[in-house]
Protein backbone atom coordinates (compact mmCIF):
# COMPACT_ATOMS: atom_id res chain seq x y z
CA UNK A 1 0.00 0.00 0.00
CA UNK A 2 1.24 3.34 -0.84
CA UNK A 3 2.25 6.05 1.60
CA UNK A 4 0.72 9.16 2.48
CA UNK A 5 3.67 10.80 0.79
CA UNK A 6 3.96 8.53 -2.39
CA UNK A 7 -0.41 8.90 -2.92
CA UNK A 8 0.36 12.50 -2.89
CA UNK A 9 2.96 12.56 -5.54
CA UNK A 10 0.83 9.60 -7.79
CA UNK A 11 -2.17 11.94 -7.50
CA UNK A 12 0.18 15.23 -8.55
CA UNK A 13 1.98 13.44 -11.16
CA UNK A 14 -1.69 12.15 -12.77
CA UNK A 15 -2.95 15.16 -12.68
CA UNK A 16 0.03 16.94 -14.56
CA UNK A 17 -0.41 14.55 -16.98
CA UNK A 18 -4.01 15.90 -17.99
CA UNK A 19 -2.01 19.49 -18.79
CA UNK A 20 -1.19 20.49 -22.21
CA UNK A 21 0.99 23.05 -21.03
CA UNK A 22 4.49 23.26 -19.52
CA UNK A 23 4.62 23.73 -15.74
CA UNK A 24 6.23 22.84 -12.49
CA UNK A 25 4.23 22.87 -9.32
CA UNK A 26 4.93 22.75 -5.75
CA UNK A 27 2.02 20.97 -3.37
CA UNK A 28 1.34 20.99 0.03
CA UNK A 29 -1.27 19.61 2.18
CA UNK A 30 -1.52 20.56 5.99
CA UNK A 31 -3.18 18.29 8.47
CA UNK A 32 -2.17 15.85 11.45
CA UNK A 33 0.71 15.27 8.58
CA UNK A 34 2.09 17.39 6.82
CA UNK A 35 3.29 16.62 3.23
CA UNK A 36 4.89 17.87 -0.34
CA UNK A 37 5.22 17.04 -3.41
CA UNK A 38 7.08 19.17 -6.23
CA UNK A 39 6.73 17.82 -10.07
CA UNK A 40 7.14 19.17 -13.25
CA UNK A 41 5.17 18.11 -16.71
CA UNK A 42 7.54 16.52 -19.12
CA UNK A 43 7.54 19.51 -21.28
CA UNK A 44 8.64 21.89 -18.49
CA UNK A 45 12.56 19.93 -18.56
CA UNK A 46 14.58 19.91 -15.81
CA UNK A 47 12.51 20.54 -11.78
CA UNK A 48 14.27 23.23 -10.70
CA UNK A 49 12.27 24.44 -7.74
CA UNK A 50 11.80 23.05 -4.01
CA UNK A 51 9.88 23.69 -1.02
CA UNK A 52 12.08 26.83 -0.72
CA UNK A 53 11.58 28.75 -3.73
CA UNK A 54 10.32 31.67 -3.30
CA UNK A 55 6.96 32.28 -5.46
CA UNK A 56 4.62 35.41 -6.29
CA UNK A 57 1.02 34.58 -4.88
CA UNK A 58 -0.36 37.08 -6.38
CA UNK A 59 -3.76 37.77 -5.12
CA UNK A 60 -3.88 35.52 -2.43
CA UNK A 61 -2.01 38.90 -1.17
CA UNK A 62 -5.73 40.04 -0.15
CA UNK A 63 -6.07 37.06 2.31
CA UNK A 64 -3.34 38.37 4.13
CA UNK A 65 -4.36 41.91 4.02
CA UNK A 66 -7.81 40.79 5.60
CA UNK A 67 -5.95 38.79 8.30
CA UNK A 68 -4.55 41.87 9.22
CA UNK A 69 -7.36 43.87 8.91
CA UNK A 70 -8.87 41.34 11.64
CA UNK A 71 -6.06 41.82 13.95
CA UNK A 72 -6.57 45.26 13.46
CA UNK A 73 -9.81 44.98 14.62
CA UNK A 74 -8.97 42.80 17.36
CA UNK A 75 -6.95 45.41 18.70
CA UNK A 76 -9.38 48.25 18.45
CA UNK A 77 -7.54 50.31 16.03
CA UNK A 78 -9.85 49.80 13.36
CA UNK A 79 -13.73 49.02 12.46
CA UNK A 80 -15.05 47.21 9.16
CA UNK A 81 -17.50 50.31 9.48
CA UNK A 82 -14.84 53.64 9.37
CA UNK A 83 -14.90 55.27 6.26
CA UNK A 84 -12.12 55.60 4.30
CA UNK A 85 -11.82 59.66 5.24
CA UNK A 86 -10.96 58.24 8.90
CA UNK A 87 -7.24 57.33 7.32
CA UNK A 88 -6.82 58.86 3.92
CA UNK A 89 -4.18 61.66 3.50
CA UNK A 90 -5.64 65.07 4.77
CA UNK A 91 -7.47 66.75 1.83
CA UNK A 92 -7.96 63.84 -0.43
CA UNK A 93 -10.57 63.57 -2.83
CA UNK A 94 -12.84 60.21 -2.33
CA UNK A 95 -16.12 59.25 -4.24
CA UNK A 96 -18.81 58.65 -2.55
CA UNK A 97 -22.30 58.33 -4.22
CA UNK A 98 -25.91 59.07 -2.15
CA UNK A 99 -24.15 60.87 0.26
CA UNK A 100 -22.64 57.17 1.57
CA UNK A 101 -18.75 57.18 1.92
CA UNK A 102 -16.52 53.68 1.07
CA UNK A 103 -15.88 51.65 4.38
CA UNK A 104 -12.91 49.42 4.87
CA UNK A 105 -16.06 46.70 5.47
CA UNK A 106 -16.95 47.50 1.31
CA UNK A 107 -13.33 46.92 0.63
CA UNK A 108 -11.97 44.33 2.26
CA UNK A 109 -15.85 42.37 0.87
CA UNK A 110 -15.53 43.93 -2.98
CA UNK A 111 -18.48 45.94 -2.56
CA UNK A 112 -16.95 49.17 -2.93
CA UNK A 113 -17.97 49.85 -6.25
CA UNK A 114 -14.50 50.88 -7.15
CA UNK A 115 -13.71 49.73 -10.58
CA UNK A 116 -11.71 46.27 -10.80
CA UNK A 117 -8.40 49.08 -11.58
CA UNK A 118 -7.81 52.59 -11.20
CA UNK A 119 -8.57 55.34 -14.02
CA UNK A 120 -5.25 56.54 -14.23
CA UNK A 121 -3.59 52.66 -14.33
CA UNK A 122 -2.41 53.22 -17.70
CA UNK A 123 0.60 50.62 -17.85
CA UNK A 124 3.52 50.84 -20.56
CA UNK A 125 4.88 47.40 -19.79
CA UNK A 126 2.30 44.46 -19.50
CA UNK A 127 4.96 42.14 -18.29
CA UNK A 128 5.24 44.41 -14.88
CA UNK A 129 2.43 46.50 -15.05
CA UNK A 130 1.76 47.70 -11.41
CA UNK A 131 5.53 49.27 -11.47
CA UNK A 132 6.19 52.58 -10.48
CA UNK A 133 2.27 52.82 -9.63
CA UNK A 134 2.48 54.91 -6.08
CA UNK A 135 0.10 55.70 -3.38
CA UNK A 136 -0.01 59.18 -4.88
CA UNK A 137 -0.80 57.89 -8.24
CA UNK A 138 -3.90 55.21 -6.56
CA UNK A 139 -5.45 58.84 -4.89
CA UNK A 140 -4.64 60.86 -7.76
CA UNK A 141 -6.97 58.21 -9.03
CA UNK A 142 -9.23 57.75 -6.54
CA UNK A 143 -10.25 61.50 -7.43
CA UNK A 144 -11.23 61.01 -10.93
CA UNK A 145 -13.33 57.98 -10.00
CA UNK A 146 -17.31 58.28 -10.25
CA UNK A 147 -18.96 54.93 -8.60
CA UNK A 148 -21.33 53.95 -10.98
CA UNK A 149 -23.20 51.85 -8.47
CA UNK A 150 -24.64 52.51 -4.79
CA UNK A 151 -22.09 51.01 -2.61
CA UNK A 152 -22.54 47.68 -0.71
CA UNK A 153 -25.16 47.22 -2.90
CA UNK A 154 -23.56 44.56 -5.43
CA UNK A 155 -20.19 42.73 -5.66
CA UNK A 156 -17.46 43.38 -8.16
CA UNK A 157 -13.52 41.90 -7.55
CA UNK A 158 -11.77 45.03 -7.26
CA UNK A 159 -8.04 45.01 -7.33
CA UNK A 160 -8.47 48.73 -6.82
CA UNK A 161 -10.03 48.33 -3.52
CA UNK A 162 -7.41 46.14 -2.22
CA UNK A 163 -4.76 48.63 -3.26
CA UNK A 164 -6.43 51.02 -1.22
CA UNK A 165 -6.90 49.18 1.52
CA UNK A 166 -3.42 48.29 1.64
CA UNK A 167 -2.68 52.13 1.85
CA UNK A 168 -4.98 52.39 4.42
CA UNK A 169 -4.39 50.21 7.00
CA UNK A 170 -0.37 51.18 6.90
CA UNK A 171 -1.46 54.86 7.60
CA UNK A 172 -4.26 53.46 10.64
CA UNK A 173 -1.11 51.24 12.07
CA UNK A 174 2.01 54.13 11.91
CA UNK A 175 3.65 51.87 9.33
CA UNK A 176 3.91 51.16 5.64
CA UNK A 177 1.73 48.54 4.59
CA UNK A 178 4.14 45.51 3.65
CA UNK A 179 5.82 46.88 7.07
CA UNK A 180 2.72 46.23 9.23
CA UNK A 181 1.86 43.19 7.63
CA UNK A 182 5.22 41.36 8.44
CA UNK A 183 5.86 42.46 11.53
CA UNK A 184 1.67 41.64 12.95
CA UNK A 185 1.64 38.61 11.20
CA UNK A 186 4.75 36.98 8.93
CA UNK A 187 6.90 36.76 12.06
CA UNK A 188 5.16 35.85 14.56
CA UNK A 189 3.76 32.72 12.46
CA UNK A 190 7.92 31.90 11.28
CA UNK A 191 7.13 32.95 7.87
CA UNK A 192 10.76 33.89 7.22
CA UNK A 193 10.84 33.71 3.13
CA UNK A 194 7.41 35.88 2.77
CA UNK A 195 6.88 39.47 2.22
CA UNK A 196 7.30 42.38 -0.21
CA UNK A 197 10.82 43.34 -0.41
CA UNK A 198 12.87 40.43 0.86
CA UNK A 199 16.33 40.05 2.13
CA UNK A 200 19.14 39.38 -0.84
CA UNK A 201 20.03 35.94 0.17
CA UNK A 202 15.61 35.17 -0.12
CA UNK A 203 15.67 36.55 -3.34
CA UNK A 204 18.24 34.26 -5.00
CA UNK A 205 15.25 31.25 -4.57
CA UNK A 206 13.13 33.58 -6.62
CA UNK A 207 10.98 31.48 -8.88
CA UNK A 208 11.18 31.77 -12.87
CA UNK A 209 7.70 32.62 -13.82
CA UNK A 210 6.03 31.58 -17.72
CA UNK A 211 4.11 33.24 -19.60
CA UNK A 212 1.63 30.93 -22.07
CA UNK A 213 3.98 28.61 -24.00
CA UNK A 214 5.89 28.34 -21.19
CA UNK A 215 7.98 31.83 -21.75
CA UNK A 216 10.30 33.38 -19.22
CA UNK A 217 8.60 37.08 -17.55
CA UNK A 218 9.77 38.98 -14.88
CA UNK A 219 8.03 39.19 -11.22
CA UNK A 220 5.49 41.65 -10.85
CA UNK A 221 6.94 45.34 -8.83
CA UNK A 222 3.81 46.35 -6.88
CA UNK A 223 4.75 49.03 -4.73
CA UNK A 224 5.15 47.79 -1.04
CA UNK A 225 2.44 50.59 0.40
CA UNK A 226 -0.38 49.05 -2.55
CA UNK A 227 0.88 45.15 -2.42
CA UNK A 228 -1.85 43.63 -0.68
CA UNK A 229 -3.48 43.42 -4.01
CA UNK A 230 -0.94 41.13 -4.98
CA UNK A 231 2.55 41.96 -4.68
CA UNK A 232 3.55 39.52 -1.88
CA UNK A 233 6.13 36.98 -2.47
CA UNK A 234 6.35 33.43 -0.53
CA UNK A 235 7.39 30.26 0.04
CA UNK A 236 5.36 26.52 -0.06
CA UNK A 237 6.84 26.56 3.43
CA UNK A 238 5.73 29.36 4.71
CA UNK A 239 2.25 29.04 3.02
CA UNK A 240 1.51 25.77 4.41
CA UNK A 241 2.89 27.55 8.29
CA UNK A 242 -0.20 30.35 7.07
CA UNK A 243 -2.64 27.47 6.18
CA UNK A 244 -1.98 25.53 8.91
CA UNK A 245 -2.43 29.26 11.53
CA UNK A 246 -6.03 29.47 9.02
CA UNK A 247 -7.58 26.01 10.21
CA UNK A 248 -6.60 26.32 13.67
CA UNK A 249 -3.74 23.92 13.88
CA UNK A 250 -0.84 26.32 14.68
CA UNK A 251 -1.92 30.17 15.55
CA UNK A 252 0.86 31.08 18.00
CA UNK A 253 -0.98 33.43 19.23
CA UNK A 254 -3.30 34.61 16.34
CA UNK A 255 -6.43 32.21 16.38
CA UNK A 256 -9.09 35.08 17.30
CA UNK A 257 -7.21 37.05 13.97
CA UNK A 258 -7.67 34.00 11.97
CA UNK A 259 -11.46 32.85 13.89
CA UNK A 260 -12.36 36.38 12.91
CA UNK A 261 -11.13 36.76 9.11
CA UNK A 262 -13.01 33.68 8.48
CA UNK A 263 -16.40 35.26 9.19
CA UNK A 264 -18.58 35.83 6.40
CA UNK A 265 -19.71 38.90 5.54
CA UNK A 266 -21.64 37.79 2.82
CA UNK A 267 -22.99 34.65 3.48
CA UNK A 268 -24.63 33.12 0.52
CA UNK A 269 -25.68 29.28 1.63
CA UNK A 270 -26.33 28.19 -2.06
CA UNK A 271 -22.71 29.53 -3.59
CA UNK A 272 -19.77 31.02 -2.59
CA UNK A 273 -19.89 33.16 0.30
CA UNK A 274 -17.61 36.21 1.07
CA UNK A 275 -14.83 36.33 4.23
CA UNK A 276 -12.60 38.74 4.50
CA UNK A 277 -10.78 38.46 1.15
CA UNK A 278 -11.84 34.88 1.01
CA UNK A 279 -14.26 32.34 -0.39
CA UNK A 280 -16.41 30.16 1.35
CA UNK A 281 -18.06 27.07 0.13
CA UNK A 282 -19.88 24.93 2.43
CA UNK A 283 -19.98 20.83 1.21
CA UNK A 284 -20.59 17.77 2.99
CA UNK A 285 -17.01 17.80 4.29
CA UNK A 286 -17.48 21.36 5.68
CA UNK A 287 -16.45 24.69 5.09
CA UNK A 288 -14.06 24.61 2.12
CA UNK A 289 -12.10 28.40 2.69
CA UNK A 290 -10.24 29.37 -0.09
CA UNK A 291 -8.76 32.25 -2.41
CA UNK A 292 -6.08 31.98 -5.61
CA UNK A 293 -3.67 34.02 -7.15
CA UNK A 294 -2.30 35.08 -10.46
CA UNK A 295 0.45 37.47 -12.10
CA UNK A 296 2.08 37.63 -15.25
CA UNK A 297 4.29 34.53 -14.64
CA UNK A 298 2.43 32.37 -11.67
CA UNK A 299 -0.38 30.91 -9.95
CA UNK A 300 -1.60 30.10 -6.55
CA UNK A 301 -4.54 27.89 -4.77
CA UNK A 302 -5.20 27.88 -0.93
CA UNK A 303 -7.75 25.49 -0.20
CA UNK A 304 -8.64 25.36 3.93
CA UNK A 305 -11.13 23.15 5.98
CA UNK A 306 -11.18 24.78 9.11
CA UNK A 307 -13.65 22.11 10.16
CA UNK A 308 -11.09 19.03 9.90
CA UNK A 309 -8.30 21.14 10.17
CA UNK A 310 -7.10 20.27 7.18
CA UNK A 311 -5.66 22.43 3.64
CA UNK A 312 -4.25 22.24 0.05
CA UNK A 313 -1.69 24.68 -0.78
CA UNK A 314 -0.67 24.72 -4.43
CA UNK A 315 1.99 27.29 -6.39
CA UNK A 316 3.00 26.84 -9.64
CA UNK A 317 5.57 28.49 -11.98
CA UNK A 318 3.28 29.83 -15.17
CA UNK A 319 -0.13 30.70 -15.52
CA UNK A 320 -0.93 27.06 -16.23
CA UNK A 321 -4.33 26.96 -13.02
CA UNK A 322 -4.12 23.67 -10.83
CA UNK A 323 -7.18 24.87 -8.96
CA UNK A 324 -9.01 22.21 -9.29
CA UNK A 325 -5.82 19.53 -7.54
CA UNK A 326 -5.85 22.56 -4.60
CA UNK A 327 -9.91 21.77 -3.89
CA UNK A 328 -9.80 17.54 -4.39
CA UNK A 329 -6.93 17.38 -2.41
CA UNK A 330 -9.61 18.83 0.45
CA UNK A 331 -12.04 17.30 -0.53
CA UNK A 332 -11.66 14.07 -2.73
CA UNK A 333 -15.35 14.21 -4.12
CA UNK A 334 -14.29 17.31 -6.36
CA UNK A 335 -13.10 16.02 -9.13
CA UNK A 336 -9.80 17.13 -10.83
CA UNK A 337 -9.38 18.75 -14.43
CA UNK A 338 -10.17 15.94 -17.12
CA UNK A 339 -8.70 15.75 -20.29
CA UNK A 340 -10.65 17.72 -23.08
CA UNK A 341 -10.81 16.37 -26.40
CA UNK A 342 -10.61 19.27 -29.01
CA UNK A 343 -12.39 19.37 -32.41
CA UNK A 344 -12.54 21.63 -35.23
CA UNK A 345 -14.83 24.18 -36.24
CA UNK A 346 -15.15 25.52 -39.97
CA UNK A 347 -13.62 29.42 -39.93
CA UNK A 348 -17.51 30.03 -40.71
CA UNK A 349 -18.46 28.78 -37.56
CA UNK A 350 -15.89 30.22 -35.70
CA UNK A 351 -16.98 33.65 -37.28
CA UNK A 352 -20.54 33.18 -35.46
CA UNK A 353 -18.58 34.06 -32.08
CA UNK A 354 -16.09 36.68 -32.98
CA UNK A 355 -17.96 40.12 -30.74
CA UNK A 356 -17.98 41.52 -27.27
CA UNK A 357 -19.58 39.75 -24.46
CA UNK A 358 -20.48 41.62 -20.95
CA UNK A 359 -20.40 39.86 -18.37
CA UNK A 360 -20.41 42.94 -15.12
CA UNK A 361 -20.54 46.58 -15.83
CA UNK A 362 -16.90 46.21 -15.16
CA UNK A 363 -15.82 42.97 -16.79
CA UNK A 364 -16.18 42.10 -20.64
CA UNK A 365 -15.21 39.28 -23.05
CA UNK A 366 -13.63 39.86 -26.18
CA UNK A 367 -13.65 37.20 -28.88
CA UNK A 368 -11.87 37.46 -32.08
CA UNK A 369 -10.74 35.31 -35.00
CA UNK A 370 -6.02 35.08 -35.21
CA UNK A 371 -5.77 33.38 -38.57
CA UNK A 372 -8.44 29.85 -37.63
CA UNK A 373 -8.19 30.07 -33.74
CA UNK A 374 -10.14 32.11 -31.41
CA UNK A 375 -9.07 34.15 -28.55
CA UNK A 376 -10.76 35.72 -25.82
CA UNK A 377 -9.69 38.32 -23.89
CA UNK A 378 -11.47 40.15 -20.92
CA UNK A 379 -10.97 43.18 -19.43
CA UNK A 380 -7.75 44.10 -18.34
CA UNK A 381 -6.03 41.16 -18.72
CA UNK A 382 -4.03 39.00 -21.74
CA UNK A 383 -5.50 37.03 -24.68
CA UNK A 384 -6.01 33.20 -24.39
CA UNK A 385 -6.87 30.75 -27.26
CA UNK A 386 -9.96 28.90 -26.77
CA UNK A 387 -10.35 25.28 -28.19
CA UNK A 388 -14.01 23.89 -29.17
CA UNK A 389 -15.09 20.72 -27.76
CA UNK A 390 -18.45 20.98 -29.54
CA UNK A 391 -20.28 23.60 -31.39
CA UNK A 392 -21.32 26.63 -28.66
CA UNK A 393 -18.63 24.89 -25.90
CA UNK A 394 -15.27 25.98 -25.87
CA UNK A 395 -12.33 25.07 -22.88
CA UNK A 396 -9.06 27.25 -22.30
CA UNK A 397 -6.09 25.29 -21.51
CA UNK A 398 -3.75 28.17 -19.62
CA UNK A 399 -6.73 28.57 -16.88
CA UNK A 400 -9.57 25.96 -15.84
CA UNK A 401 -12.23 27.50 -17.50
CA UNK A 402 -14.92 26.81 -19.88
CA UNK A 403 -17.14 29.23 -22.27
CA UNK A 404 -20.92 28.12 -23.47
CA UNK A 405 -22.53 29.96 -26.21
CA UNK A 406 -26.59 30.91 -26.58
CA UNK A 407 -28.26 31.20 -29.45
CA UNK A 408 -31.13 32.91 -30.58
CA UNK A 409 -34.36 30.89 -32.39
CA UNK A 410 -32.97 31.89 -35.34
CA UNK A 411 -29.80 30.77 -34.23
CA UNK A 412 -27.84 33.75 -33.70
CA UNK A 413 -25.17 33.81 -31.29
CA UNK A 414 -26.51 36.19 -28.34
CA UNK A 415 -24.55 35.69 -24.83
CA UNK A 416 -21.96 33.72 -22.99
CA UNK A 417 -21.33 31.79 -20.01
CA UNK A 418 -18.24 31.76 -18.45
CA UNK A 419 -17.90 28.54 -16.27
CA UNK A 420 -14.57 29.39 -13.76
CA UNK A 421 -13.98 28.64 -10.35
CA UNK A 422 -17.08 26.70 -9.65
CA UNK A 423 -19.36 29.84 -10.60
CA UNK A 424 -21.61 30.46 -13.72
CA UNK A 425 -21.32 34.05 -15.30
CA UNK A 426 -23.20 34.65 -18.27
CA UNK A 427 -23.14 37.62 -20.57
CA UNK A 428 -25.28 39.11 -23.46
CA UNK A 429 -23.63 40.20 -26.47
CA UNK A 430 -22.84 43.71 -27.10
CA UNK A 431 -21.75 43.64 -30.22
CA UNK A 432 -24.47 42.68 -33.25
CA UNK A 433 -24.71 39.35 -33.88
CA UNK A 434 -24.15 37.53 -37.73
CA UNK A 435 -27.02 37.65 -40.07
CA UNK A 436 -28.76 40.90 -37.75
Amino acid sequence: MASPNERLSQTVVARLAAEDQPACVAVGIVGPAARTAIACTNSAGKLTIDPDSIFEIGSFSKVMTGVLLANMIERGEVKLTDPISKYAPAGSKLPTRGGREITLGDLVSHRSSLPRVPPNFKPTNLSNPYKGFDSKALYEGLAQTELTADIGTRQEYSNFGFMLLSDLLGRAGGKRFDELLAERIFKVLEMTSTGVVLPAEVEKRFVQGHAAGYTPVPMWDIDPALAGAGGIRSSLVDMMRFADAAVGRRTLGLGKTFDASLVPLIDNSEGTSTLFAWGMRRRGVGRLIFHNGQTGGMRSMVVVNPDNGTGAVVLTDSVVSFEDLAFYLVDASMPLKLKREEITLDDKVLDEYVGTYQLTPEFALRIFREGSRLLVQATGQSALPMFAEAQDRFFLKLVDAQLTFRRDAKGRVISVVLHQGGRDLPGPRTTPARGS
